[in-house]
């Protein structure tokens, strides 16, 4: 697997859940960070400094989908303006 798809893919992933959250695309599928792209990579090559970032990009966009959910559209789109520091932080790192 290549950098670049790992990246895409995460872009891809952020953009589904904003248009959820935006009303404008179904309910997303959420992944853990064991099982997306990104998962599958670090197992191949362990990196310690990204662990944390992605499971924290995975946990929040969780969080933002379930807050939409529960009418929380506020406390929603924050998590989402978490999120995207967090996707560009990995990328950095994925190209470091």
């Amino acid at each position: 697997m290549i950098i670049e798809q790992v990246v895409l893919a995460h872009f891809q992933y952020i953009e589904r859940v904003a248009a959820f959250l935006e009303g404008s695309g179904p309910e997303p599928e959420l992944s853990s960070p064991e099982a997306c792209t990104m998962g599958e990579w670090l197992k191949e090559h362990p990196n310690p400094e990204m662990a944390e970032p992605h499971a924290r990009f995975h946990e929040i966009l969780a969080r933002a989908v379930e807050a939409k959910k529960a009418g929380q559209e506020d406390e929603a789109r924050g998590l989402l303006d978490q999120a995207y520091p967090l996707y560009s932080q990995l990328e950095r790192m994925l190209f470091d």
